[in-house]
């Protein structure tokens, strides 16, 4: 019996979201210049030319872990309800360190997501075809947070945030044990207290 229609773009989603997930993975793991198509394919378990066919080119399935992690952390904002900042922020640098986890499944790849796109040579791919332009409205939202926390430098601590999240995936890539978690904490926490400028008398009191 042929399929209907929807059954077979469902087993059309189900096979691009297979392969896309051992591209991530497999990319994590080895490096995105030393990962090839057919070895997406042998991990995904289809067919050799199935990658190419749904994304084009390793460039293009690249770029299509990039947007997909955009869209995530966009509608991830969209439905926060309240508008804190403070929560704003933690999502941005959770994402950006994690991915939007769920699941132990997708710890592990929102984890692998990050360090991909964290990989030098896939980041030459991503600028290239524009992901710092399609990424302006999220530093625009990073941005706006600090401010509305009451930053006292928030060019400087988006530089710190971004410093740090850049080094803690490098340090991941080499260290799956590497706490990103841990991370995340002591990087918002450092930028809490940066909001507001300590009192003469405070300062006075710390042990010397």
């Amino acid at each position: 019996m042929p399929r209907t229609p929807e059954a077979s773009a469902a087993v059309r989603d189900a096979t691009r979201a297979r392969i896309r997930r051992a591209a991530v993975l497999l990319m994590a793991e080895q490096g995105y210049h030393a990962t090839t198509l057919r070895q997406v394919a042998a991990r995904a378990g289809v067919a050799d030319g199935l990658p190419s066919r749904y994304f084009g080119s390793k460039d293009g399935l690249l770029i299509d872990v990039a947007n997909g992690w955009r869209t995530r952390t966009r509608a991830a904002l969209a439905v926060q309800q309240d508008g804190d900042p403070a929560v704003t922020l933690r999502l941005l640098v959770r994402s950006a360190l994690l991915g939007l986890d769920t699941s132990p499944e997708e710890i592990d790849e929102g984890r692998a997501v990050s360090a991909l796109l964290a990989d030098p040579q896939a980041r030459v791919v991503l600028r290239e075809a524009g992901a710092d332009i399609d990424s302006a409205d999220l530093l625009r939202a990073l941005d706006d947070a600090l401010v509305a926390i009451g930053s006292l430098d928030p060019e400087g601590d988006r530089l710190l945030l971004m410093a740090g999240i850049r080094g803690g995936l490098v340090l991941a890539a080499e260290d799956r044990d590497f706490p990103l978690r841990r991370l995340e904490d002591a990087l918002l926490d450092r930028i809490r207290t940066g909001t507001t400028q300590p009192s003469a008398q405070s300062l006075e009191e710390r042990p010397q």
